[in-house]
């Protein structure tokens, strides 16, 4: 029997509720800590973002993850060339996940790719109700940056911090 067995843990990806413990979450991004904190429960209210929390499934009240969700446009001029010559000219529509954090005690265990997808799949599915033209993220340093250009996320042009993920990379 090997020593070192690699034990893989299982989330459960819900809504925001009360029931976590925001308390003690810390990601290593003193931002991303207050917002989950102290806003995430005034914007779910106030219709502003969806909040999606993970949690490891042997303990419910403890946050590993979350990420936020909402809806956004980009002006087409803002697009890279090649999407958008095929739009029209005023701004199109956009998913935003505006904030995606992983607690530092699950950092480096495949969390962060876990929740992107689960952010990813969420906008698949609401699109077949609300159209949007891709999937936009602001990189906060150059390891958000990496992480999200390694899924096939591009730099919008002039603005190197905001990145998309066109929807023709996730409807093909």
């Amino acid at each position: 029997m090997p020593g070192n067995l690699l034990v893989e843990t299982i989330y459960h990806i819900r809504p925001f509720d009360n029931s976590v413990d925001t308390t003690s979450f810390s990601c290593g991004q003193p931002p991303f800590d207050k917002y989950i904190r102290r806003y995430a429960s005034q914007d779910v209210r106030r219709n502003v973002a969806r909040v999606f929390i993970a949690t490891p499934e042997h303990d419910a009240k403890q946050l590993a993850g979350f990420f936020t969700l909402s809806a956004g446009s980009v002006s087409c001029s803002d697009l890279p060339a090649s999407l958008a010559k095929t739009l029209p000219r005023y701004p199109v529509p956009v998913a935003l996940i505006g904030r995606l954090a992983v607690a530092t005690d699950y950092q480096g265990k495949g969390l962060g790719s876990i929740l992107l997808a689960d952010a990813c799949q969420k906008v698949i599915n609401a699109s077949a109700t609300l159209a949007v033209v891709g999937i936009v993220v602001d990189a906060k340093d150059p390891t958000a940056d990496s992480f999200y250009r390694h899924f096939g996320f591009v730099p919008l042009p002039g603005i190197s911090s905001r990145l998309l993920l066109p929807s023709t990379a996730f409807f093909t």
